[in-house]
């Protein structure tokens, strides 16, 4: 695939979430204790530097990447919304629209300079606070209201607070949106399956564990492949490889 082909579609959606990034930043000065326009900011990041891994645009990844995890840290009360990060999150949004406008196919797996590199790392700097959290959340994605209330009972046994969302494309908002430990995904969806869920969460840091009815080689081969913690076999209450992957992970 020649991938500069697609370079003009991805500055165009790049540029537009830079243009809601900029916007949202401008609502959360408003009012910094309200934390949907950085949940917001921080799906746009993702989607940026999901776009830029794709087309091999290193130098943009690797900003974007800073990006969301300054969004993350602030989104998790981790650091405070102030006058220092708000200048930061400005920087970042004109240095990669900078970035973004200039890529061309010089620009494909050119590795960053230092001066970016110094800047990602002032990005994922600064104050921190302790944060105590509460139980181990988990979300849970199938097509079967059966089947999702089944597991949700198997993960409260392990000590997760768990959350059911019907679709693929829901389950990966919510688990970048908030802070979600593990997700379990059925591989069979009408919608967004397993494999493509575990894909969508490969660089996210949440743990991604599916669930199919067949659970054979092959299927454990894409599984492994689209970064899955584990490939667990639909069975029931007395099925206990649910339990015992969730503790796992848990602890």
């Amino acid at each position: 695939m020649d991938l500069i082909e697609f370079l003009g579609e991805f500055q165009l959606e790049a540029g537009e979430k830079l243009d809601l990034i900029a916007s949202q930043l401008l609502r959360l000065e408003r009012d910094t204790s309200d934390l949907q326009p950085v949940r917001e900011m921080f799906l746009a990041a993702h989607t940026i530097k999901g776009g830029a891994a794709m087309m091999r645009l290193t130098e943009v990844e690797a900003l974007a990447h800073a990006l969301e995890d300054l969004l993350s840290s602030i989104r998790d009360q981790q650091r405070p919304m102030d006058a220092a990060a708000a200048d930061l999150l400005f920087q970042a949004i004109d240095r990669l629209r900078a970035l973004i406008a200039d890529a061309s196919a010089a620009s494909v797996g050119a590795e960053p300079d230092e001066g970016l590199l110094t800047f990602a790392a002032e990005l994922r700097s600064g104050p921190r606070t302790e944060v105590v959290r509460g139980p181990a959340r988990a979300l849970v994605v199938d097509d079967s209201a059966t089947v999702r209330e089944l597991e949700s009972m198997l993960l409260a046994d392990a000590g997760y607070v768990v959350e059911l969302v019907t679709d693929g494309h829901t389950a990966v908002s919510r688990a970048l949106a908030e802070h979600v430990d593990l997700v379990v995904a059925g591989v069979q969806s009408e919608t967004l399956g397993g494999i493509e869920v575990c894909a969508a969460l490969r660089h996210a840091d949440i743990a991604v564990v599916l669930t199919s009815a067949d659970a054979g080689q092959e299927l454990a081969r894409r599984a492994t492949n689209a970064g899955a913690r584990a490939l667990v076999r639909k069975g029931s209450l007395r099925d206990s490889d649910l339990v015992q992957v969730a503790s796992e992970l848990r602890r």
